[in-house]
């Protein structure tokens, strides 16, 4: 009875061992897929600070071309009251050449 009990006993530490080493596989399968895990967020995280860069780059240069836009509407403002000024300025040159004329030919 006793050699029935033991080896019955060591039967079940034959099988516990058993589970224990596929435990043991799956657990280190597992911490290798940490690891993976660990190194695509470490690249996302430096991907995302890579793009987090470029819009800060990108939002600068939005901010100059606003600038740059803003300047040459202001620029174009001015030369299109220039060039009103010009225009009334010539209508009334011409109206004091037609006054002149008119009086010249009174004459």
């Amino acid at each position: 009875m006793a050699n029935i009990t033991n080896e019955m006993i060591w039967q079940a530490i034959k099988e516990l061992a058993g589970q224990l080493q596929q435990t043991n596989r799956q657990v280190e399968q597992l911490g290798k897929q940490v690891l993976q895990t660990n190194e695509q967020v470490q690249r996302i995280g430096k991907q995302v600070q890579q793009l987090s860069q470029q819009t800060q780059q990108t939002n600068e240069q939005l901010n100059q071309l606003s600038e740059q836009v803003s300047d040459m509407n202001e620029r174009l403002t001015d030369v299109a009251n220039g060039q009103n000024i010009l225009v009334e300025e010539l209508f009334e040159n011409k109206k004091e050449m037609k006054r002149v004329k008119t009086a010249f030919n009174l004459y």
